[in-house]
């Protein structure tokens, strides 16, 4: 087979892969408009500036060194907003990730922003709307060094997953009994 036939086959298997949208409308919605892409940028760009007026001196700096800030929150301890949509509010103490976001779609900064509002002025509301998760084991990492963990193991490859009956004592059904 010369190369120009290895080409042509290659393409057609591509194309029986990966087909074109025959409809402008289903590209369309798969690709956004430069317009659009531009819009949400602008809009980014101008929920960060307000974000970081809004910072104390210490949560400004902490945000520009490493991209997340610290909130004490009053009754509850100290709490790190990441710059994540999900799960990016981490109890310091617990290990713990919280999240709360709103329905529409915001800017990462806006977010974040009514994340730290919320918390530092009525964290009882937000608790009581948060999902709830166990992210780092207590006490197993220093205190300074948890976001930057919970973001690189958040970037890292996915790890497997363990079935509950590869660690239960109990046996089950669909695993032969051993007698000793």
């Amino acid at each position: 087979m010369d190369v120009r036939a290895f080409a042509r086959l290659i393409g057609l298997r591509l194309t029986r892969a990966w087909p074109e949208p025959e409809d402008p409308a289903q590209e369309a919605a798969h690709h956004p408009p430069s317009a659009l892409l531009a819009a949400r940028n602008a809009a980014e760009v101008r929920a960060r500036q307000l974000l970081v007026r809004l910072l104390t001196p210490q949560q400004r700096e902490d945000f520009k060194l490493h991209g997340y800030f610290a909130v004490q929150v009053a009754r509850r301890g100290k709490f790190w907003i990441l710059p994540s949509s999900i799960f990016n509010v981490l109890n310091a103490e617990t290990g713990a990730c919280y999240c709360a976001a709103p329905r529409a779609e915001v800017p990462l900064s806006d977010l974040m922003l009514a994340q730290k509002l919320l918390l530092e002025n009525d964290p009882e509301a937000f608790f009581s709307v948060a999902n709830r998760r166990a992210e780092l084991m207590p006490g197993l990492v220093d205190e300074r060094l948890s976001p930057d963990r919970v973001m690189q193991a958040r970037r890292g490859p996915a790890r497997s997953r363990i079935r509950c009956s590869q660690l239960s004592m109990i046996p089950h059904m669909d695993r032969p009994r051993t007698r000793s």
